[in-house]
């Protein structure tokens, strides 16, 4: 037999528990949204929608942005700001970590005429230059100059003291980036009884570690081009760290008078 609807005027069928039967209603799998509030979150209890996410403060939380976004620029002007910053960081770190590990020369930080400076615990400074002390030695080639410069040096402690011994160094260096290492070939001068010539460390003149305290005189000697005397500094380095692999040393430049003006 077909089916077929209510007889007219007869009453509308009734569903489960005699409630009208007004078709299939959905069932519990009806899609996420028939469950969202008006804010777009599930229902809460009772059917009402949870009240939005706050912080400490009670502020609504917002889904942070990147920063690029918020500030309203394009994608091609934050890689434009961010590459100088991606070049120079790798590099930074490189120089920093050669110069502790004694890779690459400190900058050294630079010492005004009579001025006393502190190194790796000690104390520094220069007393001046002289040029052309030959003593009994023969005179330089042509061109070239002996130059004589004086420092005196007090360490502050032991530590300073040995660090000054196994690691002390110097150089004449000029305005246009040359250098000069200090020379032995005038080493048989008669430089005085007390004044260590640095050729084994910063020590005492019988090679002895230096006193914690005591000020010790050094003369360093080099050969350098007569033309340059006048425009050179001095150049003292010391590591401040007893650790081989990172001796992290430092550096300081001086000016010096001329003596005998």
């Amino acid at each position: 037999m077909d089916s077929a609807g209510p007889a007219v005027g007869a009453p509308p069928p009734r569903g489960p528990g005699g409630r009208p039967f007004d078709g299939p209603h959905p069932g519990p799998f009806r899609g996420p949204e028939a469950y969202a509030g008006p804010h777009g979150g599930p229902l809460g209890a009772f059917g009402e929608p949870d009240p939005p996410l706050t912080g400490a403060r009670g502020k609504a939380v917002r889904h942070a942005r990147p920063l690029w976004k918020r500030l309203h620029l394009p994608y091609a002007a934050v890689l434009v700001l961010l590459f100088p910053v991606m070049l120079v960081w790798p590099y930074t770190t490189e120089v920093r970590d050669g110069t502790e590990a004694g890779l690459i020369p400190p900058e050294p930080r630079p010492v005004g005429v009579g001025d006393t400076a502190s190194l790796a615990g000690s104390e520094w400074r220069v007393t001046g230059y002289i040029t052309g002390f030959l003593g009994s030695a023969e005179p330089p080639p042509e061109g070239l100059e002996i130059l004589d410069v004086g420092f005196r040096v007090i360490p502050g402690d032991a530590e300073s003291a040995e660090l000054l011994r196994h690691s002390c160094g110097f150089r004449a260096v000029d305005g246009q980036g040359r250098s000069w290492e200090r020379t032995n070939l005038f080493s048989m001068r008669d430089l005085g009884e007390d004044a260590s010539d640095g050729a084994y460390g910063c020590t005492t003149a019988e090679g002895e570690t230096i006193a914690p305290g005591q000020e010790q005189s050094i003369i360093l000697s080099f050969l350098v081009p007569a033309d340059v005397v006048e425009d050179l500094r001095y150049e003292v380095t010391v590591d401040t760290s007893d650790d081989p692999e990172r001796p992290r040393p430092d550096a300081l430049v001086f000016e010096a008078e001329n003596l005998e003006e």
